[in-house]
C-alpha cells in the first residue's frame, strides 16, 4: 500500500489482510485520567500498529506508509516524523518522491516545525553541501535542487509573507549553499513590494552579516566595512523617506550600527536624519513627529556618550531630553516606559 492509495486508506488496519501480524500496542494510560485525549478510533488504531512495528524497530514499506497516514492526521507528532526518516534513509526511498509528498502536506500545514525540518534533511540527502563547495553563488543558485526549494520557500512566503518557518527555511540553504549574494536581491524584491515586512529587513541582517558565519557566540559581533555601512544608511534613510513611520528601517539600521558600526551612528545617520527633521525640510514634519525618529536620537547619543566620556554629561541631557519628549508628545502610550529609559541614562563609573 502507498500514501496515496485511496482505496485501503479509510480502512481500519486491523481489517487489512497486509497487518495480520502485527499486534497493535494501545495507548497507556492510567485509569483515572483527569483529562482523557479523545482520541478517534482511526488515530487509535493507526497508533496502535506505529507503536508496534516501531517497537521492534521494522523497516518496511507499509510502516513508511503508516507514518504518512498518521503525520496526514496529526502533523505534530514529531517521533513519527523522526521514525519516518530512518525508514526513508534505510529503504533507500527517493528523494524526489518524498519531496512531492512533504510538499503536498505543506499545502495543509504550512506552519509545522516538524516539516521543515524534514524537508532540510531530506535536501541534505539529496545534495550534500560538500559536493558542491567548488561551485559559484550563481552556479548553485542555478542548480535544479536549490532553485526548486528557493521557489518553494518564496511560495510560502508569498502566502503568508511573515511565515517564520518559511524565512528560516531561506536562512537554512542560504548558510548551507553559501549563496549569501543572491539571496540579497530577494530581499530587495520583498521590501520593495513591502516596505513594512520586518521578515525581511530581518533577512536583510541576516544576509549582511551572514550570521556570524562561523562566529562562536563567545566572539564579538563582526565589525561592518564603512562602505558597507554607508550603503546600508543611504539605503534605510531611502525607506524611512518611503514611510516615516515604518519602524522597520529605523530599527534596522539601530541595530544594525550598534552591533557592527557604533561610530557610524553619530558621525554618519545621525547629520542624516537631523537633516530629514531639520525646518525647511520636505520631511521635516513628518519625520520629526515619529517616535521613531526620537527614540533613535535615545539610542545615538547614548552611544556616542559611552564613546565620547569627556563629553558624556551633555549628550546623555540631549537624550534624557528626547525621553521627555516621546513621553509627552510623541509616545505618550508608552511614557512609563520613556520615564524608564531615561533613568538608565547614566555616566558610565
Amino acid at each position: 500500500m502507498s500514501d496515496s492509495d485511496s482505496d485501503c486508506f479509510n480502512v481500519p488496519l486491523k481489517e487489512q489482510e497486509e497487518w495480520e501480524d502485527v499486534t497493535p500496542i494501545p495507548q497507556e494510560e492510567e485509569a483515572n485520567t483527569v483529562c482523557p485525549i479523545a482520541y478517534t478510533d482511526e488515530y487509535s488504531d493507526m497508533m496502535g500498529y506505529l507503536r508496534a512495528v516501531m517497537a521492534k524497530c521494522e523497516v518496511s514499506q507499509r510502516a513508511l506508509d503508516l507514518t504518512g497516514r498518521v503525520i496526514k492526521v496529526n502533523p505534530g507528532h514529531y517521533t513519527v516524523w523522526m521514525y519516518r526518516k530512518k525508514l526513508v534513509e534505510e529503504l533507500g526511498t527517493d528523494s524526489e518522491s518524498e519531496l512531492d509528498w512533504v510538499t503536498e502536506i505543506s499545502e495543509i500545514h504550512h506552519k509545522n516545525y516538524q516539516l521543515w525540518h524534514y524537508r532540510e534533511a531530506l535536501i541534505s540527502r539529496l545534495l550534500d553541501p560538500k559536493t558542491v563547495e567548488d561551485l559559484t553563488q550563481d552556479q548553485l543558485v542555478g542548480h535544479p535542487a536549490i532553485r526548486r526549494e528557493l521557489l518553494f520557500a518564496s511560495n510560502a512566503i508569498d502566502g503568508d509573507s511573515k511565515n517564520f518557518h518559511a524565512w528560516s527555511y531561506r536562512q537554512w540553504i542560504v548558510r548551507t549553499y553559501g549563496i549569501w549574494d543572491q539571496e540579497l536581491v530577494f530581499i530587495e524584491t520583498m521590501i520593495n513590494e513591502d516596505v513594512r515586512n520586518n521578515s525581511a529587513w530581518n533577512q536583510r541582517y541576516f544576509v549582511l552579516i551572514g550570521d556570524g558565519r562561523g562566529k562562536s557566540a563567545s566572539e564579538p559581533d563582526p565589525p561592518l566595512e564603512d562602505s558597507l555601512a554607508d550603503r546600508e544608511i543611504d539605503y534605510a534613510i531611502e525607506k524611512i523617506i518611503l514611510a516615516p513611520n515604518n519602524e522597520c528601517p529605523w530599527s534596522y539600521i539601530t541595530g544594525l550600527l550598534l552591533r557592527h558600526a557604533p561610530k557610524k551612528l553619530y558621525t554618519t545617520l545621525l547629520p542624516k536624519i537631523q537633516e530629514l527633521a531639520a525646518a525647511g525640510s520636505d520631511y521635516a514634519a513628518c519625520i520629526a513627529s515619529t517616535a521613531m525618529y526620537w527614540s533613535t536620537l535615545v539610542d545615538i547619543y547614548e552611544c556616542q556618550a559611552k564613546a565620547l566620556p569627556d563629553q558624556a554629561s551633555a549628550l546623555l541631557d540631549i537624550a534624557r531630553d528626547a525621553c521627555d519628549l516621546l513621553a509627552s508628545d510623541h509616545d505618550p502610550m508608552r511614557n512609563r516606559y520613556w520615564d524608564f529609559r531615561k533613568s538608565q541614562l547614566t555616566m558610565s563609573k
